[in-house]
């Protein structure tokens, strides 16, 4: 599996190192977390492959990756989600996380608290922000919906990059 990895990354692309950082992989844990410390490669080529993503099905989900599946979560510093997964994300205390939605995805954020959460918005991605507190909330919306609400000292910040 890593090899056809290797091979469709290579096809779209990927410099050398990070070739050969999925060749050296010794575990589907590995190519996980290479996936997302890599998800500016991901995004931009479509990597990978829905043949192989279904690979890591049942292992992804303790990553933080959601793909096509409703989820709910509390807590989780990185979040993606892809395809047509609907979820919920709540994050309080003094909490730091970030968060990818694209695709169709329709996600529920909750932050509440200290905590600050940025989170990435692409293509058809529905993302709806409830933010009390102090929270502080970043969106970069590159596409899709955004819909939310603060309240007491919390902020949640619009970067329009369409």
């Amino acid at each position: 599996m890593k090899r056809a990895l290797a091979a469709e990354a290579q096809a779209k692309g990927i410099c050398s190192e990070w070739y050969s950082f999925i060749l050296r992989a010794t575990s589907k844990e590995r190519l996980l977390t290479l996936f997302v410390k890599g998800l500016d490669f991901v995004f931009d080529h479509d990597f990978p492959s829905a043949e192989l993503r279904a690979e890591f099905k049942g292992l992804h989900e303790h990553y933080g990756v959601f793909i096509d599946e409703p989820f709910s979560v509390t807590e989780m510093r990185r979040i993606v989600a892809f395809g047509t997964s609907e979820g919920k994300a709540r994050f309080s205390g003094f909490c730091a996380a970030q968060v990818w939605a694209r695709d169709g995805t329709k996600l529920v954020v909750e932050v509440e608290d200290n905590a600050f959460v940025c989170i990435d918005i692409t293509d058809r991605a529905k993302v709806e922000i409830t933010a009390s507190g102090a929270a502080k909330v970043t969106v970069f919306q590159h596409g899709g919906e955004c819909i939310n609400r603060a309240s007491g000292n919390a902020n949640i910040k619009v970067i329009d990059k369409r």
